[in-house]
């Protein structure tokens, strides 16, 4: 017989688990869909500015011979200048732009805006040899490494293929064409590597997104006792709540007891009661003095019963004083003729 049922992580994690996950720095995660957004960003940005960053790359090319018919300190000017402030500044800088921004996007995907201090504070427990042990022979982990293989192997494949295509043109080509004409067939070969891996990259980015989300969900399931627990955290103890529920309905109770004592005409209609008080020369109009329906009215008509008070079933004035009148007030002027008609049937009441 396995152990307690309770124990087991059966049930959904709730949304307060997983918003304390959240502040812990628990999220799902995937490095795969941050680091294929970045690389299709960077790609993306080099085709569009491929030929004017080939040009920046020819300077530094034609400049480096130059250097050795100068004297040091010019040749270390127009070195710094022309090889490393320019390159960095027009071609470094705004690719590693471009990735960082692609970086943070991919993140932003995956989770939103996320800062804790526990997920960078170091956890010890995390560096021993047993919990280490444990992550690296488990599932998540076996899955994780045969997607990584899976991957390789795909793009291992299509890159074969287009390279045992394109080398055959291109072994032709050092013979019949120019230098100009081999670097098209290169740029050529490159384009096709990226328009057959790019696409695997992304789907296998987001099958492991999904993968990682299902495990950490799975996780984060919660045992029946924990959901007691956090049931009981955010609305009370049950045995607690039934109290004040009944305390509450018995509060309601004698109010209406008491209001139905100082009644005159108890209006019914199916499920329904409406309570209204008058003492002559002393209120101008009926009052309302009580609304009922379900176990309510049936509660209000043992009351009348046990009290005297009239009971006059009449299904249009009932509607009509539900509709139209309100609790502590008195009746509509459109019931006036109708509850004075009703009233006729009654006795006034002695006072208490």
């Amino acid at each position: 017989m396995s152990g307690d049922s309770s124990q087991e992580k059966t049930e959904e994690a709730s949304h307060r688990k997983l918003e304390k996950a959240r502040e812990h720095g628990q999220v799902a995660r995937s490095t795969d869909l941050p680091s294929t957004l970045v690389l299709t960003v960077v790609i993306f940005y080099l085709w569009f500015t491929w030929d004017w960053t080939l040009e920046q790359l020819q300077e530094v090319f034609v400049l480096t011979p130059q250097l050795f018919a100068m004297d040091f300190h010019q040749a270390l000017q127009a070195g710094l200048q022309t090889i490393i402030y320019q390159p960095m500044l027009t071609i470094a800088l705004p690719l590693a732009l471009v990735a960082t921004l692609a970086g943070i996007i991919g993140n932003l995907i995956q989770f939103g805006f996320l800062f804790s201090f526990e997920s960078i504070t170091p956890n010890f427990s995390k560096i021993s040899l047993s919990s280490g042990f444990q992550r690296m022979f488990s599932a998540k982990q076996a899955i994780t490494t045969l997607l990584s293989l899976f991957k390789t192997l795909i793009i291992g494949g299509i890159t074969v293929w287009v390279l045992y295509v394109g080398m055959r043109e291109l072994l032709h080509a050092v013979e019949q064409c120019d230098v100009a004409c081999q670097q098209h067939i290169i740029e050529y070969l490159l384009r096709q590597l990226v328009i057959f891996v790019l696409p695997v990259l992304v789907v296998m980015a987001v099958l492991d997104y999904l993968f990682q989300r299902s495990q950490f969900m799975k996780e984060q399931r919660m045992t029946k006792e924990e959901v007691k627990h956090e049931m009981k955290d955010s609305f009370g103890d049950p045995h607690v709540r039934g109290a004040r529920d009944g305390m509450r309905r018995e509060l309601a109770e004698h109010d209406i007891q008491q209001r139905i004592r100082t009644a005159r005409l108890l209006v019914l209609d199916m499920g329904t009661a409406i309570a209204l008080q008058y003492e002559q020369g002393v209120t101008p109009l009926p009052v309302i003095v009580a609304i009922g329906k379900g176990m309510m009215a049936r509660k209000m008509v043992e009351i009348a019963t046990k009290e005297n008070v009239t009971l006059v079933t009449n299904p249009t004035l009932a509607q009509a004083l539900i509709k139209e009148g309100k609790v502590d007030q008195y009746i509509p002027d459109s019931t006036i003729n109708a509850v004075a008609q009703a009233m006729r049937q009654t006795t006034a009441k002695p006072k208490r």
